[in-house]
């Protein structure tokens, strides 16, 4: 009979180890179906079948001829972010004729990591691009679950952390319109893991370079990441590191070049927003709170409006907890990358002031989400769960939002 081998501490180590990575893979698995069968019956219960129908397209603006025919279109509608990304994945190396879809394409085309993966996952193939978008953000929920997972057990914790992925407003809104915060929030996830491998001085400076670097392609704010880990080597006096990981911005830098070249401006007012957004510095540090005392007017019977408008209170109240316990954060010494990371994040929420800005949690929670879970980090290590209740309020305005859908598929399937 053939010997076996003999058990040691370490073999019952990797054996662990392979396990708790299957179980990360089977909860990113479950996320995953999870929002595949969200979709699935939102689209066939209230869509009729019309994917596109996730990208929101309104009738309100011109679409380009080419996707016009295919395209859902809702009625009286400006859309949403999601239908611009969707022209880029069509067309990601600047058709002129399109431009003027664009509410403003050199916006647009600078987030331009997800939407050329799509283009080059379809092999440039119009009619497969839209299947292959709605996959990479599927897709992306996956990594970004299984990431978290990992990030859980390496802390000491449940893989089921994971599946909190789906909680984060980036996922949200990306499941429902398309948007291409969800692939931020998943890289986010991988820069933490391999910030805290460095730290511990464990090999993973090429995968977090390469974070680096692919983060502010999918959203400008991805930069804060950089200069995140830049404060924190500087801090280190590690010069030489520092000074690397800083070049991770040119690959940026580089298409944003071409992006001011070749895309046209549509106005002046835009090529200001170019470089300085125009809902920052109006109200420093009191925009938030100015929104909070005035609330959004909407038009449908008065307890569902006093409804919308409790949930919107709840979900501001819940980022102001956020800021607070980020703030709460940095006294811990010495700063560590999630410090560093929580404090460049707060800086852009004082910026971040035009009180409209905060009006709509799809709007503020979208690029504020690596803050919404790095506040929540520290809590949770120690097993408090209430530091899941601010983004339980968002995450929950949200879900209001999508209450017609689900209405929709209830009567579908009754």
């Amino acid at each position: 009979m053939p010997q076996s081998l003999p058990v040691t501490a370490e073999t019952i180590r990797l054996s662990d180890a392979r396990g708790q990575r299957t179980r990360c893979l089977l909860y990113a698995l479950a996320a995953a179906l999870a929002v595949i069968s969200w979709q699935a019956a939102t689209v066939h219960f209230n869509y009729s079948g019309n994917w596109t129908a996730l990208f929101m397209t309104g009738d309100v603006r011109l679409i380009p001829p080419e996707l016009a025919a295919e395209t859902y279109r809702f009625h009286g509608s400006t859309g949403y972010d999601g239908q611009f990304y969707r022209y880029v994945a069509h067309a990601p190396w600047f058709r002129a004729d399109w431009f003027t879809y664009f509410d403003s394409p050199r916006l647009r085309y600078r987030r331009i990591l997800v939407p050329t993966l799509a283009w080059l996952l379809a092999a440039g193939q119009d009619q497969r691009i839209d299947a292959v978008y709605i996959g990479l953000i599927i897709g992306w929920i996956f990594l970004g679950a299984y990431w978290l997972g990992l990030f859980a057990v390496e802390e000491g914790h449940s893989p089921a952390w994971g599946l909190a992925f789906l909680l984060l407003p980036a996922t949200l809104t990306s499941i429902d319109r398309m948007t291409v915060d969800v692939a931020l929030a998943a890289l986010f996830v991988a820069f933490l893991r391999y910030a805290k491998k460095q730290a511990q001085g464990k090999p993973a400076g090429a995968g977090l370079y390469l974070v680096l670097a692919l983060v502010p392609l999918v959203r400008d704010t991805g930069a804060l990441l950089i200069a995140a880990q830049c404060g924190y080597d500087l801090s280190g006096k590690r010069w030489r590191r520092a000074a690397a990981f800083a070049t991770a911005i040119l690959p940026t830098a580089a298409w944003y070049a071409c992006v001011w070249k070749y895309l046209p401006s549509v106005s002046a007012h835009s090529d200001r927003l170019y470089f300085l957004p125009s809902w920052l510095f109006k109200y420093p540090a009191i925009g938030i709170f100015l929104e909070l005392f005035r609330p959004a007017v909407y038009r449908f019977v008065p307890w569902l409006n006093r409804t919308l408008q409790f949930a919107d209170a709840l979900a501001l109240c819940g980022f102001l907890a956020v800021i607070a316990m980020g703030v709460w954060s940095l006294r811990r010494r010495p700063w560590d990358v999630e410090q560093w990371t929580i404090l460049c994040f707060l800086a852009l929420v004082l910026a971040t002031s035009t009180p409209r800005f905060w009006a709509q949690v799809y709007s503020y929670a979208r690029p504020f989400s690596p803050l919404i879970l790095l506040a929540a980090l520290g809590p949770l290590r120690r097993r408090a769960w209430w530091a899941l209740a601010p983004m339980s309020a968002m995450a929950l305005r949200v879900a209001i939002q999508m209450t017609p859908q689900a209405a929709g598929i209830l009567r579908g399937l009754l």
